[in-house]
């Protein structure tokens, strides 16, 4: 089937199992909540739930999944039957995601297996300096459990849609295509067009990871040279971090694993907060933009590296979900080699960073009354940002700066600079973290992306758009996303204000 056949998702989903890794997380919940929303004839959805001794697989899916206030829009829809449609249509797999077979007996492994038309893996460890031993389980070597998967299926191969990231395109810079990203570094020998030699690389890692088990080290020893190490192999190979190199690894895994077939690759940017579906603004968590917004909103950041010109690229959680269930759609009905789609913002809506520390800059002035549990109070410094390079020589400055008024304050015993030197280990450690992505030499292209959305019918491009040009990000960050981080995010938690404050009694 060409893209200039009419695909359709509802009628690709109608009467399929649909088996879905990560789903107590951002992004795999928001895809079950979509499927079963805009396609309740889908058959079956599995979910892979680890349970523990204090709380079954079932009852952590319904506390974790179905009692979200993602499902309020389901739950108002359906009513009463609310209950019996989710028990109907979803099966819980108790399963450890990165154990031989999600710790499953042959049989059920199996059984499994030959119920199953799709599988959507949304797993990962999205910790950026996650210690390497963990994250190359995570998001590189449990990928073997979805190929067994896939391929034990008696009737066929079952296609996989994995969620991976556009940064896996690491240090390159320029245009970033929807295509197999090469290694920076050069490290990392290419074997034939989109394959490299990683099973090299992950040996390599393999044998430090346990020179360094074998140092008997304490825990949290043991713990920092894992980081550490895994700051040091990402670089080495062309990645800023931890996460962005498991990740690119897990690519390659499926890629060669699957014999280049029945595979779709969809790489998000940064996923933040929902633009309109199923509710505007709605988030889980504090993501990585939101980082640095909420550290500056409880004045702990003032001032960040960053390229003014760069675009950062954002995307909101239910355009990502929409293009999973397009290309998943394409994968049943249009079963090909495999392909690479990028979700993102940057080619088609760009927002430069000068621009995105604006609209935030502006809300906080304007709306920090209304938003206590953000917001400390009306923020007292703006939000600036410099070049890393002038920021490594401000940071040195500072920290003398601040080591020197610390010490003279705490002799007279004041706080202030006490806080002063809090404020500066907070900006260093978020600037180590999130300073690659605040300063960007890359572009991400989605054409393929948007050439797969315009093969839907107009009515189904409606129900699931995947393109970013359709929303004004003004609008989005000041009137959605900052009230839905107070909203969903800090969902109770207190004001960050004391209830006796002008501020306090304003909000109220």
């Amino acid at each position: 089937m060409s893209l200039n056949s009419k695909l359709s998702v509802v009628s690709a989903l109608h009467g399929k199992a649909v088996f879905i890794t990560g789903v107590t997380g951002f992004l795999g919940k928001s895809i079950v909540e979509k499927i079963l929303r805009e396609t309740p004839n889908v058959a079956q959805i599995y979910l892979l739930v680890r349970g523990s001794q204090r709380q079954s697989a079932q009852q952590r899916s319904d506390e974790k999944i179905f009692a979200s206030n993602l499902f309020d829009s389901l739950r108002e829809q359906l009513a009463d039957g609310f209950d019996s449609f989710i028990t109907d249509k979803v099966t819980v797999v108790d399963g450890e995601l990165t154990a031989y077979q999600f710790g499953l007996s042959d049989d059920a492994f199996s059984e499994l297996a030959n119920q199953l038309d799709l599988i959507i893996n949304s797993a990962a460890s999205v910790n950026f300096r996650e210690a390497i031993d963990q994250a190359l389980e995570i998001n590189t070597l449990c990928l073997n459990n979805i190929v067994a998967l896939s391929n034990a299926n008696d009737r066929e191969v079952t296609p996989v849609l994995q969620v991976s990231t556009c940064y896996v395109n690491g240090f390159n810079e320029g245009l970033m295509t929807e295509n197999v990203a090469g290694s920076k570094s050069g490290q990392i020998q290419q074997l034939a067009e989109g394959i490299y030699d990683t099973q090299s690389v992950i040996d390599g890692i393999q044998f430090k990871i346990t020179q360094i088990k074998n140092q008997k080290l304490s825990p949290q020893k043991y713990e920092q040279k894992m980081i550490q190490l895994g700051i040091e192999q990402s670089r080495y190979y062309g990645w800023n971090d931890t996460y962005t190199f498991t990740k690119w690894l897990g690519e390659q895994l499926l890629i060669q694993q699957m014999n280049q077939q029945d595979l779709t690759i969809l790489r998000p940017s940064i996923i933040e907060s929902a633009y309109q579906a199923p509710a505007p603004g709605w988030v889980e968590g504090v993501k990585v933009a939101d980082a640095l917004i909420y550290a500056y909103a409880k004045g702990r950041v003032s001032i960040f590296p960053g390229d003014d010109e760069g675009v950062l690229d954002v995307i909101p959680v239910d355009i990502v979900a929409n293009a999973a269930l397009l290309s998943a759609a394409q994968l049943l009905q249009a079963p090909s080699t495999y392909r690479i789609y990028q979700c993102c913002s940057g080619s088609t809506n760009p927002i430069l960073l000068k621009q995105f520390v604006d609209y935030v800059q502006q809300a906080s002035l304007e709306q920090y009354a209304q938003l206590p549990k953000l917001f400390a109070g009306k923020p007292q410094d703006r939000f600036k940002t410099i070049s890393p390079k002038r920021f490594g020589l401000y940071m040195l400055v500072l920290t003398i700066f601040t080591w020197f008024r610390t010490s003279i304050g705490r002799a007279f015993g004041s706080n202030k600079a006490s806080a002063l030197l809090a404020k500066t280990k907070t900006t260093a450690s978020l600037a180590m973290i999130f300073g690659f992505y605040t300063a960007p030499k890359y572009r991400f292209d989605n054409s393929q992306l948007i050439a797969l959305h315009d093969a839907f019918s107009e009515e189904e491009q409606a129900r699931f758009n995947a393109k970013a040009d359709q929303f004004d990000w003004k609008h989005y960050l000041q009137d959605i996303h900052l009230p839905g981080l107070h909203q969903y995010a800090l969902a109770g938690k207190p004001s960050l204000v004391k209830a006796d404050t002008p501020v306090a009694k304003k909000a109220a």
